[in-house]
């Protein structure tokens, strides 16, 4: 895990907007498929946070953090809140790779990298058929454009007009990218993507695409399961993540479906949810939370982030999981 993902979550507003919204499904689903009989598998870093909450919240007691780094790893078996929580030093792939599920699971792939973004989706994909049905599989991806690269001065220039590749003319930074794009995904970007798919705001989109099209063609190949996609996010807390759940059922479950379909906050990766919550100060919150029109009232504007969503109407669809953050002497 990068070192960004340990940092607390009183510095991610956004994450913890995702975290909460995830945990919603899960108690969507709960009586359902009595949820607090699966496995959990997760990277908890450092505190192990997602861990108590799943325990909390859904009574699961059969919980399992892997995690790679060494010094990490320790700290989590201090740190556990629960001690039904195996830790494992280990690689999630090999983990995985490892152990038979006997059981449903719930596992969340919670990726940093960029750089070994192929392999993280190809492995999400196939894991599709290695767990038992109705489990739940979840992934967090990096969706950085500057993950790709900045390209030396002599490789681009300005163009005005279309993007697609006028012959003669230097390419734009995003159809540089597009290139690299290309380069690290393969066959798994759809071919009329274009280069406007590159840009901050759009690139988590882009990321989203390739995972959806990977998961289809994987399913295409498993007669006997079927998926659907529960919840999609775009967000960012300086860095950009897109997160993508789907649950997997047979061809007998519409039940499950039409939960999942009728829910709120339901979305795909072909259009998942942006989460862009903006900072607020304990008295604008207030006002936000207990007035029908808080721009009116309040008589200014909030700044827009790079994601560039409306303040207001961020607050208004996730006021009810917005984290509250105090500090406590103990």
């Amino acid at each position: 895990m990068s070192n960004g993902a340990s940092l607390p979550y009183k510095l991610r507003p956004n994450k913890a907007v995702d975290r909460e919204l995830f945990l919603a499904l899960l108690g969507r689903l709960a009586a359902t498929l009595k949820i607090e009989s699966y496995r959990y598998v997760s990277l908890g870093g450092a505190f192990l946070e997602d861990f108590r909450l799943i325990h909390a919240r859904l009574g699961i007691c059969d919980m399992v953090c892997v995690e790679a780094e060494k010094d990490v790893h320790t700290r989590q078996i201090f740190n556990r809140p629960v001690d039904s929580i195996l830790c494992v030093y280990s690689t999630l792939e090999n983990y995985l790779d490892s152990n038979d599920f006997d059981k449903p699971v719930i596992i969340w792939f919670d990726y940093t990298a960029p750089g070994e973004i192929s392999e993280q989706i190809e492995r999400f994909a196939r894991t599709i058929s290695e767990v038992p049905i109705n489990s739940i599989l979840r992934i967090t991806l990096n969706a950085n454009p500057q993950s790709l690269g900045t390209p030396k001065s002599d490789e681009i220039g300005a163009r005005v007009g279309r993007l697609d590749g006028d012959t003669g003319q230097k390419q734009t930074i995003q159809e540089w990218r597009l290139d690299r794009f290309r380069e690290r995904l393969g066959v798994l970007v759809p071919s009329d993507l274009k280069a406007d798919g590159m840009t901050f705001k759009n690139f988590g989109k882009s990321v989203l695409h390739v995972l959806y099209l990977a998961v289809e063609k994987e399913v295409l190949s498993l007669p006997d399961r079927e998926v659907v996609w529960a919840l999609s996010t775009h967000y960012a807390d300086g860095q950009p993540m897109v997160t993508a759940t789907l649950l997997i059922k047979d061809d007998n479950q519409e039940q499950l479906q039409t939960l999942i379909k009728e829910w709120s906050f339901n979305s795909t990766p072909t259009t998942p949810r942006k989460i862009d919550m903006p900072a607020l100060s304990t008295i604008e919150r207030l006002t936000m939370e207990s007035c029908s029109n808080p721009r009116e009232r309040m008589g200014y504007d909030l700044p827009k982030s790079e994601i560039g969503e409306d303040p207001f109407e961020m607050f208004r669809q996730y006021y009810r999981v917005y984290p509250h953050f105090a500090r406590i002497d103990l």
